[in-house]
């Protein structure tokens, strides 16, 4: 699961920034808390991040899925390789997104840290790349609920150091430094930790909706063999879908159909993928990673997942999360949001509810509700309307447009 992201100078983000999913003390909605059973740590199932327009939801996002591809995606294209992949170029890792408003750090190293469990132990992994390549990487781990740390190893440009379990398998220093030392150990060496910290990286998915892009391309994505899953999801969610069919193969992609089945009054009709809602699409195109994440207990991260869903399904969304019979393997959904209505006491505890915004230097910062302050000096009662204090500006990462100096300046 994850327990903390930390990353500096990319894109809005100049500063060091953590943002973090291990559950502060907080008593509301305890029940919904995954609890890993070593030690008793409990963390969040859900975060969802709010903000203006332009304030950093998207490239928070965008920092995960960077530091997280470029793990996994040397992993998948050179554990695919063949004849009809030779063309493609090899991977490298280089960092184009540095933070840009000043003088200093387009010409430093973006820098990326996540700290993570899975199978019993606690790994660190950190990757920093600037726009010629990969600076730095480490990767440590320890039991949960040890005390030790070890070194699995610590890279400085091409030049790695390897801890005690690395050098008894004899892992070779000698290799590509265009992509990460944990991807080449992943490709080429059989170690369990290592295994075990690149499959929970590469197991994590990342969903950016661009529906210009999602209503051209699902049609070509889904497979008959997804119908039990979606149909699954769409009923429980309260879409009344029978089933879909597939018309052509995936050979043939233009000329690929998908119609879709209703029942109405015990006869079945079909309608054209295309004539479907915005929101049965989005609900289609999500059905498998949702169903994924909670079968296997991944992360699934979402990028404006609120978009043309209905607030009730989104609610739907974040109640498979929290729900502890449905979530049994510990699934964590973090998304980016501007839907204000889920921004409530009885949908989300304090501390999975974060902000996001751009200060006077244009570097945007993160915070979490349950760090904030009353003018008091009490932190945010649990009971208070959050969606309305935000909406005033209280909680900053304030929406409201309140300045209309281009008109009054008219």
């Amino acid at each position: 699961m994850l327990c903390q992201f930390t990353f500096d100078n990319f894109r809005s983000y100049r500063d060091e920034t953590t943002f973090d999913m291990q559950a502060s003390a907080m008593k509301e909605f305890r029940e919904s808390l995954i609890v890993d059973e070593k030690d008793g740590q409990a963390f969040l199932p859900v975060s969802v991040i709010f903000g203006p327009n332009a304030g950093g939801k998207s490239n928070l996002f965008l920092a995960m899925q960077r530091m997280f591809n470029a793990v996994s995606y040397p992993i998948y294209l050179l554990s695919h390789k063949d004849e009809t992949t030779k063309d493609i170029p090899r991977p490298k890792v280089k960092g184009t997104d540095a933070f840009r408003f000043d003088d200093v750090h387009p010409n430093e190293p973006s820098d990326f840290e996540v700290y993570f469990r899975t199978k019993g132990q606690e790994f660190r992994y950190t990757l920093s790349f600037d726009v010629e390549g990969i600076t730095s990487e480490s990767l440590y781990r320890k039991n949960v609920g040890g005390t030790r740390t070890a070194m699995l190893f610590d890279r400085t440009g091409d030049k790695v150091e390897l801890g005690s379990s690395l050098k008894r398998a004899r892992a070779n220093t000698s290799f590509n430094a265009d992509i990460p030392y944990l991807s080449f150990l992943a490709l080429n060496y059989d170690v369990d930790f290592i295994d075990m910290a690149a499959d929970w990286i590469t197991s994590a998915r990342f969903i950016d909706f661009d529906f210009r892009f999602e209503e051209l391309a699902l049609e070509k994505m889904l497979g008959q063999e997804d119908e039990g899953t979606i149909v699954g999801v769409l009923k429980a969610a309260g879409i009344n879908i029978d089933g879909f069919r597939v018309e052509g193969d995936d050979d043939d992609l233009e000329n690929r159909r998908v119609w879709v089945r209703h029942i109405v009054n015990g006869k079945p009709y079909e309608l054209r993928l295309s004539k479907e809602s915005a929101g049965t699409r989005k609900m289609m195109s999500t059905a498998v990673a949702l169903d994924d994440a909670l079968k296997n207990g991944s992360l699934l991260v979402i990028d404006e997942l609120d978009s043309k869903l209905h607030p009730k399904l989104l609610r739907f969304i974040i109640m498979l999360f929290q729900d502890s019979e449905i979530n049994k393997k510990g699934a964590q959904l973090v998304f980016t949001s501007q839907d204000v209505s889920i921004m409530r006491n009885d949908v989300l505890r304090r501390d999975e509810i974060w902000f996001a915004a751009r200060n006077e230097d244009e570097a945007s910062a993160l915070w979490s509700l349950s760090d904030i302050h009353e003018p008091n000096g009490n932190l945010v009662n649990k009971n208070a309307a959050f969606d309305k204090q935000y909406l005033s500006g209280r909680y900053g990462a304030d929406p409201i447009l309140d300045r209309l100096l281009y008109w009054a300046e008219g």
